[in-house]
């Protein structure tokens, strides 16, 4: 019944359209629910109230709809947005002071992609959330919507994409960390500050267990509810039903919920109760594909032990049959996500692994990678077409195998080359932006103008 009163819910929302340009032009569409009546009360609401309420903000709906064509958009029922106020080098804009749902529970920021049909899936963020945090899981989100040809599902996402716009799926970034119980009001899937290490950082690099990376697992999570589809209607029912059949088969032969305390078993009797037991397994198989728990060395296994192998070559043996669920609609590199790395990383950022650094158990699966701030920091890529970006400092980007790109933010003409043996030397006449680059293995060099081959020079 519960899942009824979400459904009916969420097809008796109220949006409003907030039409804007950002600085660069692009149009900036966000649709805003502000009195969300779908969740209004909670389960123990009686269902006569739940359905008069409805149809009074129906009604209510319809009626300013047909105002809105003489008057103008009624603010009383629609919170328009307004001129989106300066957009950060990240793309992070301000919510409008008026979008009272929101600023009630000090959510001030948000980021979005767009999906096919046009609509926005959006994430909202606290002040104190550092922007790189919120482009980082903005980031994460077009991984995971990224085509992967060949796949068996995922070769086309575009109608998982459009599924989440329509189900108007949100992320919500809220300060520290997360506190069973206490999560704001807000119909989103929860990211705490404290579970986001941002790439390069102090977190990151050390694999700090306490501040474990849960951006994959609930931003998938977001993916998986309301686009590929459990209790709100999705575009992969067929997928669905697969990860549903293969993570209770993983709990009988032992793969996945493993007991390593009594609490597992409430916890699975849990999700079993709400209809999350594939959205949990199928969490755990993509950390381990990714190299999330690769260096973790307090117990076997991986997401704290629960989840049966490690690395993805324990994967190959251990659970193959999850492996091949997360290769049917995700891609073995993580192809569609720009690493931001942390403004304060100081040396060199690989993209290979290298055992003396472990870190890189998860960044050998990146393929393009940016430096921020201005620290005269380095970029190492691997075997992949890599796209590297230098920072605001003095870079030494390295591409390795593939054909790699080097990218810079102004015109060719704005920049001077150098060859000096088999590194080429930029500089940017203009300060205070890409600074001085020393490159290596490069094949292109990407300015705001075109492209240049590097063997052209």
């Amino acid at each position: 019944m519960w899942i009824f009163l979400q459904d009916l819910r969420q097809n008796l929302r109220l949006s409003a359209i907030g039409l804007a340009e950002n600085p660069s032009g692009a149009l900036v569409a966000l649709y805003w629910a502000p009195l969300e009546t779908c969740f209004l009360g909670g389960p123990q609401m009686p269902i006569k109230l739940f359905i008069a309420l409805s149809l009074i903000f129906s009604l209510l709906d319809q009626v300013h709809a047909a105002a809105d064509d003489v008057s103008g958009p009624s603010k009383s029922i629609r919170s328009l947005l307004g001129q989106p106020k300066g957009a950060s080098e990240l793309g992070i804009l301000s919510i409008p002071a008026d979008a009272n749902r929101f600023q009630k529970f000090g959510f001030t920021k948000y980021t979005q992609i767009f999906a096919p049909n046009g609509k926005p899936i959006r994430i909202i963020a606290q002040a104190d959330v550092p922007d790189i945090a919120v482009a980082r899981a903005r980031n994460l989100l077009q991984f995971f919507l990224t085509d992967v040809p060949g796949s068996k599902y995922g070769a086309d996402k575009s109608m998982v994409a459009n599924a989440m716009a329509e189900n108007e799926a949100m992320l919500m970034m809220p300060t520290g960390a997360h506190q069973e119980g206490q999560e704001p009001d807000i119909p989103a899937q929860g990211l705490f500050e404290s579970e986001t290490p941002i790439d390069g950082s102090h977190w990151y690099l050390t694999n700090d267990w306490a501040h474990r990376d849960a951006g994959f697992e609930e931003i998938f999570h977001l993916v998986h509810d309301t686009g590929i589809g459990t209790y709100m209607p999705g575009a992969l029912p067929d997928y669905q039903s697969e990860l549903d059949i293969e993570a209770r088969k993983s709990i009988r032969d032992g793969r996945w919920g493993i007991p390593i305390d009594p609490s597992v078993a409430e916890w699975l009797q849990e999700l079993e109760e709400e209809g999350s037991l594939a959205q949990e397994y199928i969490a755990s198989v993509i950390d381990t594909y990714y190299g999330l728990w690769a260096a973790w060395d307090e117990s076997p296994g991986g997401m704290w032990g629960i989840y049966t192998a490690k690395t993805r070559e324990e994967l190959a043996t251990k659970d193959p049959r999850g492996q091949a669920l997360v290769e049917a609609f995700l891609p073995p590199m993580m192809n569609g996500y720009e690493a931001l790395i942390d403004p304060s990383f100081e040396g060199e950022f690989k993209l290979s692994f290298d055992p003396a650094h472990t870190y890189t158990h998860k960044s050998r699966y990146y393929v393009d990678a940016t430096l921020t701030g201005a620290l005269n920091s380095n970029l190492t890529g691997n075997k992949e077409n890599n796209v590297l970006r230098g920072n605001h400092g003095n870079n030494a980007l390295r591409g390795g195998q593939g054909t790699d790109v080097a990218v810079f933010q102004g015109a060719q003409n704005e920049y001077t080359l150098t060859l000096s043996g088999e590194i080429l030397i930029v500089i940017d006449q203009v300060e205070n932006r890409d600074g001085k680059d020393r490159l290596l293995e490069i094949e292109v060099l990407r300015f705001s103008d075109g492209d240049i081959s590097c063997p052209e020079l």
